[in-house]
């Protein structure tokens, strides 16, 4: 009897614990609203600076050189995201979202646009391979995009709007 307890436990905790993880349509919904939350919410404290740019980097995230100032890419272990600054652009710009919808045809996971005190910034999610997807933020005149797994959408989303939000484009 000792036996079957010892292949019995670790069955029966591995479907719970199956059960406790979100599914990929509770990831991008859960993401989405995170990126939300960090648009509407106070801009982090910059702490890092790109060309002319101050901006919010969480720790344990590095912006590579060479930097244009315009054209940053920043990482994480093997984790890239790719950074665009428009300066030209103010935070009403709906420049970046133009770009992304230009192609009617193209299918999103998600597609989001946010609206506060006239800023304008949104969030897609498009599908690229099985368990890899797009992520794209912006506020205003920037713009952040990486490619990603299902399980890292919503915390790949909230610090990705925080450090957008953070680039100052008029406030």
């Amino acid at each position: 009897m000792p036996r079957y307890g010892l292949i019995f436990m670790p069955l029966l905790l591995a479907g719970i614990l199956a059960g406790c993880t979100a599914t990929p349509e509770e990831q991008v919904v859960q993401g989405v609203s995170n990126a939300h939350t960090a648009f509407e919410a106070q801009p982090e404290r910059a702490n890092e600076t790109v060309g002319q740019t101050d901006l919010y980097v969480p720790n344990g995230y590095k912006i590579e050189e060479p930097s244009d100032g315009f054209n940053s890419l920043i990482t994480r272990g093997s984790d890239s995201f790719a950074l665009l600054i428009n300066p030209n652009e103010r935070a009403t710009s709906t420049f970046f979202y133009e770009l992304q919808t230009v192609d009617s045809e193209q299918l999103w996971v998600a597609d989001e646009t946010f609206q506060q005190n006239g800023r304008f910034g949104f969030a897609t999610i498009k599908e690229i391979a099985e368990d890899r997807l797009e992520l794209v933020v912006s506020a205003g005149g920037a713009k952040m995009t990486t490619v990603t797994k299902e399980s890292d959408i919503p915390k790949n989303m909230d610090w990705m709007m925080k450090t957008v939000r953070s680039i100052d484009s008029d406030e």
